[in-house]
């Protein structure tokens, strides 16, 4: 692992020297400066594709932020003979644990290389760039704008109390760096709300520069990538975070119209996960290739070779009618099983249309708005077969978001939504620790790691109190 002080923004400098206590042994690319490094559209786009690279490793989204987000809740349970997220299945990890070291680290550098690369697109276009090249890098730009927002709202989500609407979100978050940093110089931890302010900003700014665009390139962005829709999507999320439920639904409405794709049959939702072709339920999802060998270090290995399993609880919330029955066998999920010709290949979806439903369905029930609840909410429900029409579905508001919580459970299960969201609506849950009662686990929040406490220079301040939060 590698210290995030020692390399954040720091693209014009070349550090001959690094501490002992760093994460970052430098990188070449990262001892050129920036004037060099982004001299052509080709180098913007470059940039692009390596924070893409850092969002998709297994590290970060790719596998650990999904891992956590089943592992640390109620519905999946790693195997302590193999040991991987083991110390996140059962609360044993400390401030030292790899998983939350390498999620840190990878967050930041999703951040870093956004940053750069939307600092060296700007540069080429105030210089005067070609206006056949402008496209690219206006593209370029929007995509790592989006980009840096995903990071950030999931490093506040794992590292920061959860947003509380209404409240003033003076509790800790996580840094926002805006400017470049010298060697060793403090970084502060911004505010919940000040970074939720930084995810909106950069929203919007990758809607505008998106819109400088045509129609036509807009629309050739295709689901491996921030699009349109993809940014409409999390702008969705973020805003159900916040508790925004009218932004919510407009911007989940967005994403859905203008993803513009047919339903998917219940043949084709079981069908859909052992494929790495897009299809209509995706709105963004990182590719993954044969040509990756993951491996030991794939989700689908966390649930295959590793025995990570689901936990009865999470079979509890299905019906004997439920089509998405046929993606568990025993205590074995297999969204992630794989190709036939690679078992550790699978793309990890980050957005679908489904999860937009349901944001639209939670969101008009919150608000009272009943009967447009239920309808939003039929688009997924339907995948159990008993569920024919709306008038299948609960018909009180307190009744519909229980049922909305659990049908979030059944269709994002071994997606990692779950401990997230669980955060969100302050749901008491049973983890995988012996003798625990119900877990509060809106008052937790995981440590940052020693490593960056402990250098010199960096971010200093610890969330005081995590271990007194535990489980227990």
């Amino acid at each position: 692992m590698k210290k995030i002080s020692k390399f954040i923004f720091i693209a014009a400098l070349s550090l001959s020297v690094v501490s002992c206590d760093s994460f970052l042994d430098v990188d070449n690319f990262q001892e050129i400066p920036a004037e060099e490094a982004y001299a052509t559209p080709q180098d913007v786009t470059n940039g692009m594709v390596g924070a893409y690279w850092s969002l998709g490793t297994y590290r970060f989204y790719g596998r650990s932020v999904v891992a956590v987000g089943d592992m640390g809740a109620d519905i999946s349970v790693a195997n302590p003979s193999t040991s991987h997220l083991y110390t996140i299945s059962t609360y044993t990890f400390t401030e030292t644990d790899t998983y939350l070291k390498e999620m840190w680290y990878y967050g930041y550098k999703v951040v870093d290389g956004a940053f750069k690369t939307i600092e060296g697109g700007k540069a080429l276009l105030e210089k005067g760039a070609r206006e056949s090249d402008q496209p690219a890098l206006y593209s370029a730009i929007s995509q790592s704008y989006s980009l840096s927002a995903l990071s950030y709202f999931t490093l506040v989500n794992l590292y920061g109390l959860p947003y509380q609407a209404g409240g003033n979100n003076t509790q800790i978050g996580v840094p926002v760096l805006k400017k470049a940093l010298l060697p060793f110089e403090d970084i502060k931890r911004a505010t919940v709300e000040e970074v939720y302010i930084q995810i909106l900003n950069d929203i919007a700014n990758a809607k505008e520069y998106l819109n400088k665009l045509d129609d036509g390139t807009k629309a050739s962005i295709n689901q491996f990538f921030f699009n349109e829709a993809a940014i409409y999507a999390l702008e969705a999320r973020v805003h159900l975070y916040m508790g925004r439920y009218a932004k919510a639904i407009v911007a989940a409405q967005k994403a859905i119209d203008l993803r513009s794709s047919g339903d998917v049959s219940n043949e084709f939702y079981i069908k859909m996960w052992s494929s790495v072709a897009i299809t209509d339920e995706d709105i963004f999802t990182i590719s993954k290739t044969e040509a990756d060998n993951l491996s030991a270090n794939s989700l689908n290995t966390l649930y295959d070779t590793y025995r990570a399993a689901i936990s009865s609880t999470l079979k509890s919330y299905f019906k004997s009618t439920d089509i998405r029955l046929g993606l568990i066998s025993g205590t074995h999920p297999k969204k992630f099983d794989g190709l036939p010709s690679s078992s550790s290949t699978s793309n990890i979806p980050v957005f679908r249309k489904s999860e937009m439903y349901l944001i639209i369905a939670e969101s008009q029930a919150r608000l009272d708005q009943i009967a447009p609840a239920k309808t939003a909410l039929l688009y997924t429900a339907k995948r159990n077969t008993a569920i024919q029409t709306v008038a299948d579905l609960p018909s009180t508001k307190a009744d519909l978001l229980k049922f909305i919580e659990e049908e979030r459970i059944r269709e994002f299960f071994q997606e990692g939504h779950r401990w997230y969201e669980a955060r969100r609506t302050n749901s008491k849950i049973t983890v995988n620790v012996a003798g625990a009662g119900l877990f509060d686990v809106a008052k937790f929040v995981y440590p940052l790691p020693a490593d960056e406490i402990n250098a010199t220079g960096g971010v200093s301040e610890q969330n005081d109190g995590w271990i007194d939060n535990l489980p227990h």
